[in-house]
């Protein structure tokens, strides 16, 4: 069920965790096999969604805060996931990079602090410690 105000809503469903599929509620089209990066087996792990999900929105989101400032967008993202051991269980370390192919780094710092307040998905996970913004003149991942 959507909350009040929503623009889009959509339910994923995991119904045996990282063993087979997940998929989306209402759209037998659309659904992805399922598994742990700390096992050799096929499948799409949550490292990989979460790596996904930063990298499309938050370079989506740079390319409208790059177009508010009248410029053209411009940003290449690569996000890298890692799965430690954690005093209890497991963590990740999420690690952002951006690079600008034409804005130098403090233009490109600056796009990136608007977009940091802009994007749904950064703003989930950039106050946790282990997950990092940088701009970059060359990846290092």
């Amino acid at each position: 069920m959507a909350v009040e105000g929503s623009l889009y809503h959509t339910e994923i469903v995991n119904e045996h965790g990282l063993v087979g599929q997940s998929y989306v509620h209402g759209n037998e089209g659309l659904a992805l096999g399922v598994s742990s990066s700390l096992l050799n087996s096929p499948g799409t792990n949550p490292e990989q969604f979460i790596g996904f999900a930063l990298s499309t929105c938050f370079n989506a989101t740079t390319g409208i805060v790059e177009r508010q400032h009248k410029l053209e967008p411009d940003s290449i993202i690569h996000t890298g996931v890692d799965i430690v051991k954690d005093t209890v269980g497991y963590k990740f370390i999420v690690r952002c990079q951006i690079f600008f192919n034409k804005l130098d780094n403090q233009q490109g710092q600056q796009m990136v602090d608007e977009a940091l307040n802009q994007c749904p998905v950064a703003k989930l996970l950039k106050a946790n410690e282990n997950v990092t913004f940088e701009v970059v003149d060359k990846f290092s991942f």
